[in-house]
C-alpha cells in the first residue's frame, strides 16, 4: 500500500517544483488550480495545447501528464461540472454544479433501516450542503435540490423531513455566522448500543440532562454495533497452535506427568525447536545447543519426548513484559516440578 506519508510527500514536491514550471511555461495559463494530482488549466483561446503538453511531459523523467479539454462548453473537475459561457460582447462566464459519474446510482440508506435517526438524516444534510458549496447560481441550486429530493423520496424519506432540512440547512449556510465567546468545552464522548427507536429518544434525555448539570462539557453520544455476526460464528480461521506467538506455555511430560511453563514472543514452533535441540527449518539435530530444562527431563526420564502434543498455550500478552509477568504468576500458582519453582522474571508484591 506505500507509505502514508507517500500523499505528503508528492504534495511538497509538486509544490516545490511548479512554481518554477509554471514561471517558464511556454504557455502562460490565465487560472491554475491543482489538488493532488489533478489540475485546472484556463488557457488563452489561441494557446498551443501540443507544446505546453510537450513542456510538461519533459520536466521530470518519472511524470508523466495527460489532458481533457472542454467538450460541449463543459468539462468534470473532482465532483464539479464547470460549465463555459461566451456572450458577444467576448465576456466569458463560468458556472459550477454537481457532476456525478455516469455510473451513479441513486441509491442511498433508506429511511426504514435499523439505523439511529441522526445518521439518516445526515445523508441528505451532507447532500445539501455539497449542493451550496458546488452551485454557482440559484437555478442550479434549485435543480440539484429538486433532484436530490426527488431521490431521497424514493429511499422513502418523508417529503416534510427533507423540506424542513432543507430550510434549516440553507438557511445556517447563508446566515451571518455566529461567534461563540468564552472557553472552548472539553469533549466527553459516551458509547451507547443502538437498541431501535428508544435509543434515539434516550439519547436526547442524556444531551439535556448532560446540558443542565456539566455545561462545561461538550457531551457527544456516538452509537455503536450491539451483537455481531461473529458473535454467534467463527469467521476467521483458528492459528495452528506452533504458529502462535507472544504466550506463556505449559509443557506436560506423557510419562510422568512433570510440568515446564515457558515464554515466547516467537512462534511456538521455534521454542519447541529450541527445547528439542534441532532446527525449527529442517528438523536436523543443531551442533550448537541452548540449556533447556525440557530437554534435560526427556533425556532422564525415559520415554518422554519434546513433541508439540505435549505443548499447550495457558495464556498470551501484548508485550514481553507482560508475558514474563504472566509466567512467574502461572509459576506461582501450578508449581511446575520442571521449573523448580524458578522463573524468568522475578516479581516483588508488597
Amino acid at each position: 500500500m506505500g507509505s502514508p506519508l507517500g500523499p505528503l510527500f508528492a504534495n511538497i514536491f509538486l509544490s516545490h517544483h511548479e512554481s518554477e514550471w509554471l514561471n517558464n511555461s511556454p504557455v502562460k495559463p490565465l487560472l491554475y488550480r491543482r489538488y493532488v494530482d489533478d489540475t485546472l488549466w484556463l488557457l488563452p483561446p489561441d494557446s498551443d495545447l501540443s507544446l505546453l503538453m510537450n513542456y510538461m511531459n519533459t520536466r521530470h523523467a518519472n511524470m508523466r501528464f495527460t489532458h481533457e479539454t472542454e467538450s460541449n462548453n463543459c468539462i468534470h473537475f473532482i465532483g464539479l461540472t464547470i460549465t463555459h459561457n461566451a456572450s458577444e460582447n467576448n465576456c466569458h462566464r463560468y458556472l459550477t454544479s454537481v457532476y456525478r459519474k455516469p455510473t451513479h446510482t441513486p441509491l442511498f440508506m433508506n429511511f426504514n433501516s435499523f439505523v439511529p435517526l441522526m445518521y439518516r438524516l445526515s445523508v441528505f444534510k451532507c447532500l445539501i450542503s455539497r449542493a451550496t458549496r458546488s452551485c454557482s447560481t440559484w437555478n442550479l441550486f434549485h435543480l440539484e435540490i429538486y433532484y436530490l429530493r426527488s431521490i431521497l423520496l424514493r429511499n422513502a424519506y418523508p417529503s416534510w423531513i427533507l423540506d424542513r432540512i432543507i430550510k434549516n440547512t440553507v438557511s445556517q449556510y447563508y446566515a451571518n455566522p455566529i461567534v461563540k465567546f468564552g472557553p472552548i468545552k472539553e469533549r466527553f464522548y459516551i458509547g451507547m448500543p443502538f437498541l431501535g427507536k428508544s435509543t434515539d429518544g434516550l439519547r436526547r434525555s442524556i444531551k439535556e440532562i448532560c446540558k443542565q448539570f456539566i455545561p462545561h462539557k461538550d457531551v457527544i453520544i456516538y452509537f455503536k454495533p450491539g451483537r455481531r455476526v461473529s458473535n454467534y460464528f467463527r469467521i476467521k480461521d483458528i492459528t495452528p497452535l506452533e504458529l502462535c506467538s507472544r504466550v506463556v506455555y505449559e509443557f506436560t511430560c506423557a510419562r510422568c506427568h512433570s510440568s515446564y511453563i515457558g515464554q515466547t514472543s516467537r512462534h511456538l514452533k521455534h521454542r519447541i525447536a529450541e527445547h528439542a535441540g534441532v532446527s525449527h527449518l529442517t528438523g536436523k539435530i543443531m551442533k550448537s545447543q541452548s540449556h533447556s530444562s525440557i530437554r534435560d527431563h526427556c533425556l532422564h526420564c525415559n520415554g518422554a519426548d519434546c513433541s508439540p502434543r505435549n505443548f499447550k498455550i495457558l495464556s498470551t500478552g501484548k508485550n514481553d513484559l507482560e508475558l514474563l509477568v504472566k509466567e512467574r504468576l502461572l509459576i506461582n500458582q501450578r508449581k511446575p516440578a520442571i521449573n523448580g519453582n524458578i522463573g524468568s522474571f522475578d516479581l516483588l508484591l508488597s
